[in-house]
């Protein structure tokens, strides 16, 4: 049996004494730290008391089962994240499958031996610490690129603005072209910071969506949207903003998607704008669509300088690449964004890329039955 490599605390619920005990004595003996509580309801006051490492937990309770506790935790964010045992005589299927549905990462069945539940409980808090080790790395990779390029991006636009601004103040009598000319600069710098600040509010949600099971199945089955209301509307105003008239090529089947189209048009526009920006002038971007299965595949195609596979492992929030070398705008949340945005909704996403040759963009959105 595997020994903890520090006192994790481990709260075990069980409204049968003799269970419960046995587990306790098994766990202490391991050098775990455990809290023990007797039925659901004393259970989720344990839980926040305490903020336990892991959670063993039996279904059939009095005053609170195991499922009304797992979903009650899950809906508070402090609480969310903390690995779910349940422990149950029984083993049907649609039993187990409502469980893991609600968000419990593994399944004891009684009875079960010593080493079975050592092995459980040391590979959910390994799992665990893991991934709390991933965040951790991904949350300071993106401290690390707030630093060095928000100041830059916000900075920009900003002295635009004001830069502009003030000529209209000090120069009253410039000819009207001028001014127009001048209030259309000043207008395009304000955009910039406004899709900036947007982006910045949207990643900051979809990191905590992507984390809450409920919310993800919520958003799954609330809207959907048709293709060819959305992408032509979007290509046209993104060829505009990035002065490309004409260069966005569309292969567009009728369909639908489960994504509202509001998320759907973000996914398009980041993708569309990547390829437009870092294309050169005069080359085509293609986007055609077809059904596969059950979904329907997108794939945007462009000319341009292409990635590097070590720079398409490393696609998260505020990540940009070689910017010493390439003018680029943005705080480099594009294609995180719509990464995570495709997951939130049940589809894929991969990149193809060949640098000085271009990238192929491919994703899958599940489509309306």
């Amino acid at each position: 049996m595997e020994q903890p490599t520090e006192a994790q605390k481990i709260l075990v619920i069980d409204d049968e004494d003799a269970y419960r005990e046995i587990i306790t004595m098994t766990l202490k003996i391991i050098g775990y730290e455990v809290i023990e509580a007797m039925n659901g309801l004393d259970g989720l006051a344990a839980a926040k008391m305490h903020s336990p490492d892991l959670i063993l937990c039996d279904i059939n309770m009095p005053k609170m089962d195991g499922h009304t506790l797992l979903a009650t935790l899950k809906e508070e964010q402090e609480f969310a994240g903390i690995p779910f045992i349940f422990l149950t005589g029984n083993t049907s299927t649609a039993d187990m499958r409502k469980g893991m549905q609600m968000g419990a990462d593994d399944y004891l069945t009684k009875p079960f031996t010593a080493e079975e539940l050592v092995t459980a409980v040391a590979t959910r808090l390994s799992k665990n610490k893991s991934m709390q080790k991933y965040y951790e790395s991904q949350f300071d990779d993106i401290k690390s690129n707030i630093v060095h390029s928000l100041p830059h991006e916000f900075r920009t636009p900003l002295n635009g603005i004001l830069g502009f601004s003030q000529i209209l103040m000090d120069e009253p009598d410039l000819p009207l072209e001028e001014v127009k000319e001048i209030g259309s600069m000043i207008y395009r710098s304000g955009q910039r910071l406004h899709r900036m600040l947007e982006n910045l509010v949207l990643f900051g949600q979809l990191q905590l969506w992507m984390r809450d099971e409920k919310k993800m199945a919520e958003l799954r089955n609330l809207d959907c949207c048709r293709l060819k209301e959305v992408i032509p509307m979007v290509a046209e105003q993104t060829m505009v903003r990035n002065d490309r008239t004409g260069a966005v090529k569309l292969n567009i089947i009728d369909a639908g998607v489960n994504i509202s189209a509001l998320r759907f048009s973000k996914i398009i526009e980041e993708i569309l704008d990547n390829a437009l920006k870092f294309s050169p002038a005069g080359s085509n971007v293609t986007l055609s669509t077809e059904i596969k299965e059950n979904t329907v595949q997108i794939t945007i195609l462009d000319e341009g300088r292409g990635m590097s596979a070590e720079q398409i492992g490393k696609i998260s929030g505020f990540q940009q690449f070689e910017r010493g070398y390439y003018e680029q705008q943005g705080a480099g949340l594009g294609l995180a964004i719509t990464k995570m945005l495709i997951e939130l909704h049940g589809g894929t996403f991969s990149i193809n890329s060949i640098e000085d040759k271009g990238t192929s963009v491919v994703f899958y959105i599940p489509k309306t039955l």
